[in-house]
């Protein structure tokens, strides 16, 4: 068979995307059939998405805020958190690396993160197995909830501290 202008590779395209379901997102009009293929982009990335997941976690983040304001927090226990959210030491400890939770490794070396990356990524809040690791190494924050910790850790979050200076 032959193939004239491209016509072969593009009958296969709309059948590679008539197999696959697209849900057209509102501001995408499909104005060929190769343009099917076009619309795949992940929609998560469009900056009217990334807009509203930052205005969802600066919102988060002053209600954390205004609940840190109203615990009462030792300075022990202010300190502890402090030192936890600026320690490279790993937050799994309690076995061997293949037992770690997945959520508390690193993506591209499988090994245990450290209680930094844990406890201060900006974009998702420390997996409640780090607050484990968290109460073992400093035990005055022992009596405190996951939420008392993460309400307290907002505070501390807004400080930017560079990896590198530690």
């Amino acid at each position: 068979q032959s193939t004239v202008g491209g016509t072969h590779t593009c009958m296969w395209l709309l059948a590679a995307a008539s197999a696959i379901v697209l849900t057209p997102s509102p501001r995408v009009a499909i104005t060929s059939p190769c343009a099917a293929v076009r619309m795949m982009a992940d929609d998560d990335a469009s900056p009217q998405s990334r807009a509203v997941k930052q205005q969802k976690r600066e919102a988060v983040a002053a209600a954390r805020r205004t609940t840190a304001a109203e615990l009462t927090l030792s300075g022990e226990e202010v300190e502890a958190l402090t030192a936890a959210s600026k320690s490279l030491d790993p937050c799994w400890r309690e076995g061997a690396a293949e037992d770690c939770p997945t959520a508390l490794k690193s993506v591209f070396t499988q090994q245990p993160i450290d209680f930094f990356a844990a406890l201060r990524n900006p974009q998702e809040d420390p997996d409640p197995a780090v607050w484990i690791g968290v109460r073992k190494t400093w035990p005055v924050l022992a009596e405190r909830s996951d939420d008392d910790l993460l309400a307290a850790l907002q505070p501390i979050k807004d400080v930017r501290v560079d990896k590198r200076s530690l």
